[in-house]
């Protein structure tokens, strides 16, 4: 495949190419290193001239319908199901997940390009309530302003489009900074706005790495931030926001998520649940499933069952058709996961399947799925840079042994996170009882922890988020509610 040609980054309706001197980098195709995307080259000066001409066309995109707004999205919608294999393509090229999931992450771009100009509008209309005779109390909703949005590499379409749509929809204008490992899918999603015809300023992209986002967090004319990626980042994200009290910050920042089986799940879905919870897009879903917490009644029989499924996925080129499992999306990450691993031994865990790299003929970061176990309940204090308590981001599970359902509570609250919690029984009870204790922002029932809906808000506890659920909720997020008391003096 041909290296496609970097445009640069999209401010005030037009691609710019960065001045000369600034920073070079190449973005690699993670399952297949010999053959790269693309060079780009950045620098953090663009910033300010894309945070300015978001500010500029705020006042004039803000003050237009919501139906004529909502027309730039249809047209947006248009352009990207036209255009939906090849971008699948490009996901997958460029991030290394299998072109199956990056035909559903589409998918769902189309489908929240839907419910944000249906079901979503209704959460911020105006409503009315009587005060007193003559005097009448109103609810409206305005937009906020500028918005930033800097989006992982994981779910690099749906995940940056899920922010983009409501915002623009609601009268917001955007600055987008996608991940530095898939710039070309930012640049994408930019020459489809282009090709929609928003007006100048309107939508605004960046390239770069860290320093390009630590300066538009910190730009004084930005609004809103809205941040996905990991604690570590996001942490530092809401220290510079934490500086500039007018900007409202939602983050999303990863999970240490659980999975409980109890001795009356159903098999079948509990084994394929927790395997695709595990594994899906190689591990590195800010839900995965990270810890399997098992009722010792049925531990052997569960563990014995999921190795054989685990012993079955396929590893390949995200481009081949009769893979399941891509490759990790660097070699950065491939070595940090492989330091997890040798923790692992190191704190105690037996190694159910062994994890290591693949060879699939091609030249890429391929790492086999490993299982490690621990028989007891960790009473240590909870402990950065730990296989236990650290998040993985990996293809790589623990399954945990408990004696019952207040142990597999206890440990699934046993973490810095509190994002996904998934129990499988066939029991509503214990299921009611997971809602009401557990300490997650979703927590899901006989499904895996990667479910999830666009027709619902997004987000988690602790270091997962700062309770500011996105997704469904999203339009709360770049809006601003309106009171007024009115008296109409006629």
């Amino acid at each position: 495949m041909n290296m496609i040609p970097f445009k640069g980054d999209f401010i005030d309706g037009r691609f710019v190419l960065p001045r000369a001197g600034s920073e070079r980098a190449v973005s690699e195709d993670p399952g297949d290193l010999d053959r790269p995307v693309g060079e780009f080259t950045f620098d953090e000066a663009a910033v300010d001239d894309a945070v300015q001409a978001a500010r500029r066309a705020f006042g004039p995109w803000s003050k237009r319908s919501t139906k004529e707004r909502t027309g730039y999205l249809i047209r947006f919608r248009h352009i990207l199901k036209a255009r939906a294999s090849e971008f699948a393509r490009l996901i997958s090229r460029e991030m290394g997940k299998v072109l199956s999931e990056s035909k559903a992450e589409i998918a769902r771009v189309l489908a929240k390009l839907d419910s944000a100009r249906r079901e979503e509008a209704d959460l911020i209309r105006s409503t009315v309530h009587p005060i007193e005779r003559g005097v009448v109390g109103r609810l409206r909703f305005r937009p906020r302003g500028v918005v930033a949005i800097l989006s992982p590499f994981n779910v690099p379409a749906y995940l940056a489009s899920a922010q983009i749509i409501p915002a623009l929809l609601h009268g917001n204008t955007v600055v987008y900074k996608p991940s530095e490992l898939t710039p070309f899918v930012g640049q994408f999603i930019a020459s489809a706005w282009k090709e929609a015809g928003l007006p100048k300023g309107v939508f605004n992209l960046v390239q770069g790495a860290g320093v390009v986002g630590q300066t538009l967090v910190s730009h004084s004319n930005v609004d809103v931030v809205i941040f996905t990626g990991s604690w570590a980042v996001g942490s530092k994200v809401q220290e510079q926001v934490s500086r500039h009290p007018h900007k409202l910050c939602a983050l999303e920042m990863g999970g240490k998520n659980s999975a409980i089986v109890c001795r009356d799940a159903d098999f079948s879905v509990a084994l394929d649940e927790t395997v695709s919870g595990a594994y899906l897009t190689t591990g590195q879903r800010c839900n995965a499933t990270s810890r399997i917490i098992v009722e010792e009644p049925i531990a052997n029989r569960f563990i014995d069952g999921f190795l054989r499924r685990v012993n079955s996925i396929a590893i390949g080129y995200s481009q081949d058709l009769n893979a399941w499992m891509g490759p990790l999306v660097s070699e950065k990450t491939l070595k940090r996961v492989e330091g997890y691993l040798t923790r692992a031994r190191a704190e105690g865990f037996e190694v159910l399947r062994e994890g290591g790299r693949f060879d699939c003929g091609r030249k890429g970061h391929y790492l086999k799925p490993s299982v490690h176990l621990r028989r007891h309940f960790p009473n240590e204090p909870l402990q950065d840079g730990t296989y236990t308590d650290d998040e993985v981001f990996g293809p790589d599970v623990a399954i945990y042994i408990v004696r019952n359902l207040d142990e597999a509570i206890a440990l699934n609250n046993r973490s810095h996170y509190g994002l996904v919690a998934s129990i499988f029984t066939k029991s509503k009870a214990k299921f009611e009882r997971v809602l009401r204790e557990a300490e997650n922002g979703l927590i899901h029932w006989n499904a895996a922890t990667t479910r999830s809906s666009g027709r619902l808000p997004f987000g988690g506890l602790k270091r997962s988020g700062n309770d500011r659920p996105v997704g469904f909720f999203s339009p709360y997020v770049c809006t601003i509610p309106t009171s007024s008391v009115e008296r109409a003096l006629l």
